[in-house]
């Protein structure tokens, strides 16, 4: 089964220290076939960047038996 990741953004719970809380991000895998995309995999925990989120979701993915996957 092929599987791609994407990173997801979202707003960190407020914490009083300014009008817009940060974003966060989390990365989620979906197989590649679902015209839908919906998730299959999530990480559990938040990422400060882009890049760490990705980096997660492509570890997860490194793990995965199968075909050779591509990010989205």
């Amino acid at each position: 089964m092929a599987w791609k990741i994407r990173v997801t953004a979202s707003h960190a719970p407020s914490r009083g220290r300014g009008p817009v809380p940060p974003l966060i991000y989390r990365a989620e895998a979906y197989e590649d076939s679902d015209r839908f995309r919906e998730g299959r995999w999530g990480c559990g925990h938040e990422h400060p960047t882009v890049e760490t989120a990705l980096n997660c979701g492509q570890e997860w993915l490194n793990a995965q038996p199968g075909p050779l996957t591509e990010t989205a």
